[in-house]
């Protein structure tokens, strides 16, 4: 039972959630996860989502301990850009991006799962709930000035998994990298593991300022698509290959 006084928080927080739904049963993207239905019930709401096969990157990542090879990350992070500009050519954002989140097929693709946008909303308007955060996932607009948040947000939390398939952790939490900033960058941790070019586009996108980050997300697959490692093996068919997979640029 939801008591009086919490009452309105609670309806306003389905309302949210209800939303959300909609809009996300109106994706059909392969690398978003397909919501099926929504609806109210039982003085709640629920969405039903398809079942997929296989096991989050977090899982994938403690498997590897350590040893996620370059080719890995790069496939996976640039069709899981694919699924992100689909989000943000509908004016929506996920906001909750994180190993755990990015799930991946028997089939070796990625899938975008369990937004958190609409959490985020439960912090504006005239209902001031807590913020939630996934430590070291999250930008620094989500943490405070979230009036600034946008594709560049989620890019944040895309360059924070990609580190903590690198280094098998979440890089530092921003609102302590705002305080005082101990993040190591990746270039110089990392070093002779994988490429520079991997290194400084991981860098790029945990940079504090918004601005200074890619603003969309075809602009970071992009990057991605970019290295002609020759040491590589294959470097150049996976290329290709992937260049297939782009559509035409989000517009937020």
């Amino acid at each position: 039972m939801v008591s009086d006084e919490n009452l309105a928080t609670f309806r306003y927080g389905m309302k949210c959630f209800f939303e959300e739904g909609r809009a996300l049963a109106g994706l059909s993207h392969p690398n978003i996860i397909r919501v099926m239905n929504f609806f109210r019930a039982n003085e709640t709401v629920y969405l039903v989502m398809k079942y997929e096969r296989g096991r989050t990157l977090q899982e994938h990542v403690q498997v590897k301990k350590g040893n996620v090879r370059e080719n890995f990350i790069r496939r996976v992070f640039t069709m899981s850009l694919n699924g992100l500009r689909e989000v943000h050519a509908n004016k929506l954002l996920h906001l909750d991006l994180k190993l755990a989140n990015i799930y991946i097929r028997t089939d070796h693709t990625p899938v975008l799962v369990y937004f958190g946008a609409a959490r985020q909303t439960l912090t504006q308007g005239q209902f001031k709930l807590n913020p939630m955060y996934t430590p070291g996932f999250a930008s620094p607009e989500q943490y405070k000035n979230r009036e600034l948040m946008g594709p560049w947000s989620d890019l944040y939390s895309i360059g924070a998994a990609m580190y903590a398939c690198v280094a098998g952790g979440a890089p530092p939490a921003a609102d302590q990298r705002i305080e005082r900033d101990k993040y190591i960058p990746a270039i110089k941790q990392f070093a002779g593991r994988y490429t520079e070019q991997l290194l400084k586009t991981i860098d790029w996108c945990l940079q504090l300022g918004y601005l200074k980050r890619p603003q969309s997300a075809v602009a970071l697959q992009k990057v991605l698509l970019r290295e002609k490692d020759p040491e590589v093996p294959s470097r150049r068919t996976f290329v290709n290959n992937l260049r297939g997979a782009l559509t035409r640029p989000a517009r937020w």
